[in-house]
């Protein structure tokens, strides 16, 4: 057992560019609902070599996160397999999640045995500000009950 505990939550996003917030407005949700069920919640804006820290030593790891799509306010459940082909960099200093993943196993560190990831789609072109769109408001009650459901228990 990890001495941060087995399972960690991360919410992902930018807390002042409106729907990007949303991974961590959904986790600061989960966790002010489910404080003391042996669940580690935490929220950032990080990536790439940076995410190997947060989630070393973790069993299970959970991300909530947007992304930008056709459809904003669909959300699906995805694994770590289903982001092995994304190989876009934004730049040359970062790398994607499942990139990191393997590096870190590379680098001898306990990476998690069980990675998901929840993502909603959200507007590609999105403004500086607090404010969540339209189509998320409408979508992030539904969206943090699915995760419950799959991850909590209910």
């Amino acid at each position: 057992m990890s001495s941060r505990g087995d399972k960690l939550i991360f919410g992902l996003g930018n807390p002042i560019l409106s729907d990007d917030s949303l991974g961590i407005r959904v986790v600061e949700r989960l966790r002010d609902e489910h404080r003391d069920n042996g669940v580690v919640f935490e929220t950032g804006s990080i990536g790439g070599f940076r995410i190997l820290d947060v989630i070393n030593g973790f069993k299970e790891v959970v991300f909530v996160d947007s992304t930008p799509g056709e459809n904003p306010g669909t959300f699906k459940k995805l694994g770590l397999e289903d982001l092995s082909h994304s190989w876009h960099l934004t730049s040359p200093h970062t790398i994607n999640l499942y990139t990191a993943i393997d590096l870190g196993k590379k680098l001898g560190m306990k990476m998690p045995e069980d990675i998901r990831i929840y993502v909603m789609e959200v507007n590609p072109n999105q403004e500086f500000g607090e404010e969540l769109s339209d189509e998320v408001k409408k979508n992030i009650d539904s969206f943090v009950e699915f995760i419950k459901k799959e991850e909590l228990g209910g």
